[in-house]
């Protein structure tokens, strides 16, 4: 990936919230942004399905039409070392899906039953979380 020559400032702000005024010191950092061309999405989805590949060539279907997402520790790096009391997963495996549909519900135990993960996490909508509560 090819880094731009102008990078794009960005100044953030601290402030010390015991003094009776507030004093702000600006902390100046750079970004560099990504070329024009660069494709985020196809890159991670390249990634992702090599892996998947690899690991489980069964639910290469469900990365070849967008619905399953490998994304694999190593690709950020090593763990900072502030982070190193927190273990982290090597692998998240993220899988889209709608809430009303039988065939999102087939690929997500599909995708637990093929991988047999530590844990699993789903995301609900508010209206959705109120409703387990309710119905416990």
């Amino acid at each position: 990936m090819k880094l731009l020559s102008n990078p794009l400032t960005i100044r953030f702000f601290t402030c010390n919230p015991l003094a009776s005024k507030p004093f702000f010191k600006p902390i100046k950092a750079s970004v560099q942004a990504p070329p024009p061309d660069f494709d985020f999405r196809n890159e991670l989805a390249l990634d992702s399905r090599a892996a998947i590949a690899s690991t489980f060539p069964e639910l290469l279907d469900l990365a070849d039409n967008g619905t399953l997402v490998l994304v694999q520790k190593q690709s950020f790096g090593p763990t900072p070392a502030w982070r190193k009391e927190f273990v982290e997963p090597e692998y998240i495996w993220l899988v889209g899906t709608s809430h009303i549909s039988p065939e999102s519900a087939a690929h997500v135990e599909r995708v637990v039953r093929t991988v047999k993960p530590d844990n699993v996490a789903v995301e609900l909508c508010r209206s959705r979380k109120v409703y387990f509560y309710v119905h416990s």
